[in-house]
């Protein structure tokens, strides 16, 4: 396997790419996308170029705990919800069938092929991102109403890096990896994302916003930046 800087490296041509891109991806390490027709011999001079870019990048997904391996994760055995205060049990059957989630409780049932992990991940993922819709948005609610803070609408999606973000229209969008994390914090991001339906931006106006519900937001918006610890790797 090719690395540069300690990651390992994949190049591949897209033929809609209209510039050389380079990104560091959790689970996966360094890519670079390449415009068709690109001569793959200049790669080398524009990762060392970025070199600077990447190792800063490396060393803070690193320090938030992603894993840039490139290598595949074990089957999760539970699924700890810490939002919404919760394990499952995660039970897989051995089956030639297409993957399938069911939740039973406190235990999940996951058939499909075992040997199959991208495919049982990918299914995982989903199931998370349904379960986060379900929790999340009763937590918003009852934060909007305690502020009188008021958005348009929820949406739960995977991100890569983004815990969250809110649009001009007031649409709030969260990471389904919030799931993963404790309430506390899964709250403070909501705030910080509903004082954005005041402000836009993060200016001094837009703190003494969230100063005003939440006085202990350093800590907080300190503990969010470094809440990749609590996200397993196959979700990363």
């Amino acid at each position: 396997m090719k690395t540069y800087a300690g990651l390992p490296l994949s190049i591949k041509t897209h033929p809609r790419a209209k510039r050389v891109l380079v990104k560091l991806i959790p689970g996966k390490g360094l890519e670079v996308v390449t415009p068709k027709g690109f001569g793959k011999h200049l790669v080398a001079g524009i990762l060392d170029e970025k070199r600077p870019w990447i190792e800063r990048t490396r060393d803070r997904l690193l320090a938030d705990g992603m894993d840039l391996s490139g290598s595949i994760p074990d089957l999760p055995n539970i699924l700890d919800f810490k939002a919404m205060d919760r394990i499952y049990q995660v039970d897989y059957l051995d089956r030639p069938v297409k993957v399938s989630v069911m939740e039973n409780v406190a235990r999940l049932q996951v058939k499909g092929p075992v040997e199959d992990r991208p495919a049982i991940f990918e299914a995982l993922q989903r199931y998370t991102v349904k379960k986060a819709r379900e929790i999340v948005l009763p937590m918003l609610i009852a934060m909007s109403r305690r502020t009188g803070l008021e958005y348009t609408a929820l949406r739960v999606r995977r991100q890569k890096t983004r815990w969250g973000s809110c649009s001009a229209r007031g649409t709030i969008s969260v990471n389904a990896k919030l799931l993963f994390l404790p309430p506390e914090l899964v709250n403070h991001l909501l705030l910080h994302e509903l004082c954005h339906t005041r402000h836009l931006n993060h200016s001094q106006a837009y703190w003494d916003c969230v100063a005003c519900y939440e006085p202990d937001y350093h800590r907080l918006e300190e503990e969010l930046r470094c809440g990749g610890r609590f996200v397993p790797d196959w979700f990363a």
